[in-house]
């Protein structure tokens, strides 16, 4: 039975999400920890004939670089799947491999519980493309946003200018990109804009977190991170979990050279999968109808040299642009 249903996950992959072609160059990028998932793509595109397998030694942060031969074939595929441990959609590699025209497909953090049911499952052309397109709409030409939460978020930063990520779970068109079962719509806080404070409930996408046991909470000061604590039946302290998110983002930053990128908030998204449930893997949980996330590190418009990325994804938020509700304790508003 797990066998069918990891099966029909990955036509699922091949079909409905990328819509590969017999002709075309697909590739499938894994590495030493996701073999598993590499293969089982591998075994259900056993009608295309220019399909090709490439391992490398898994990276050791979300964003960080493939090796330079993997690079190179992906510059020459017309499908890229992703199996990998840590994400590369931040890389540079995945943004040029795009712009010479590739349908990229990240599937990185998978595990068998997800291709047997969840997000994969979700119709991909329903709901949850309606939700993207309702919220899209809402962040088009705003300037000034506010994010609240019951538990004691209270964020707020500009996204004026910024680009709008819609993300269906399919790239059907030379050049685009998607993260299956994640849908979502994204935008950014403005280097500088951003301040408050963030209560993370849901899972942080970090091997040393995942599912969080107690809420972190995360203060911000002109885009950056000034202090995180745990939250324990309403009073502040440290814990464990808030010891360990802050010694990942030292890590992250000494990876780049001690920049001080790892510690600025980028990313402002919707998760908008229905069919999604919290499970502490990156991809199932960032598309989680009724999550939002915020993000620390790279922010996909002026700090392309920062590739590193780690999510927070937390329930229940209110969100308003420029005064208007466009989420509703995490329904969107129409």
């Amino acid at each position: 039975m797990r066998e069918k249903k990891v099966y029909e996950a990955c036509r699922r992959l091949l079909t409905v999400c990328s819509n590969c072609k017999k002709e075309e160059n697909i590739l499938i990028v894994t590495d030493e920890d996701c073999l598993d998932m590499g293969m089982a793509l591998w075994d259900a595109a056993e009608e295309f004939p220019n399909k090709s397998l490439i391992l490398m030694e898994t990276r050791k942060m979300h964003g960080e670089e493939p090796t330079d031969l993997v690079a190179a074939a992906m510059l020459k595929a017309d499908v890229i799947f992703r199996a990998t441990t840590f994400s590369l959609s931040h890389s540079m590699a995945r943004r040029q491999a795009c712009e010479a025209g590739a349908r990229d497909l990240n599937c990185c953090d998978y595990d068998y519980s997800m291709l047997e049911s969840g997000g994969l499952y979700n119709d991909f052309n329903g709901d949850s493309k309606r939700y993207v397109d309702q919220i899209a709409k809402g962040f088009e030409g705003g300037d000034q946003v506010h994010v609240t939460t019951k538990l004691g978020t209270d964020y707020y930063c500009s996204i004026k200018g910024h680009k709008i990520f819609a993300q269906y779970a399919m790239a059907l068109e030379p050049g685009q990109t998607c993260s299956p079962p994640d849908v979502e719509c994204a935008v950014g806080a403005i280097p500088g804009t951003a301040h408050g404070k963030l209560v993370i409930d849901g899972s942080i996408t970090h091997p040393y977190i995942g599912l969080v046991k107690q809420p972190i909470v995360v203060y911000i000061e002109d885009s950056y991170c000034t202090k995180i604590t745990g939250l324990v039946d309403g009073v502040e302290q440290d814990t464990e979990e808030s010891k360990l998110f802050e010694k990942a983002l030292a890590e992250g930053d000494l990876l780049k050279g001690d920049t001080k990128g790892m510690y600025r908030i980028g990313e402002l998204a919707v998760g908008l999968n229905p069919a999604a449930s919290l499970c502490g893997r990156m991809l199932e949980d960032e598309g989680c109808y009724g999550y939002m996330h915020c993000a620390f590190g790279n922010n996909e418009t002026d700090n392309q040299d920062f590739i590193l990325h780690i999510d927070m994804m937390f329930s229940g938020a209110t969100m308003t642009v420029d005064g208007k509700t466009i989420l509703k304790d995490g329904e969107v508003v129409f």
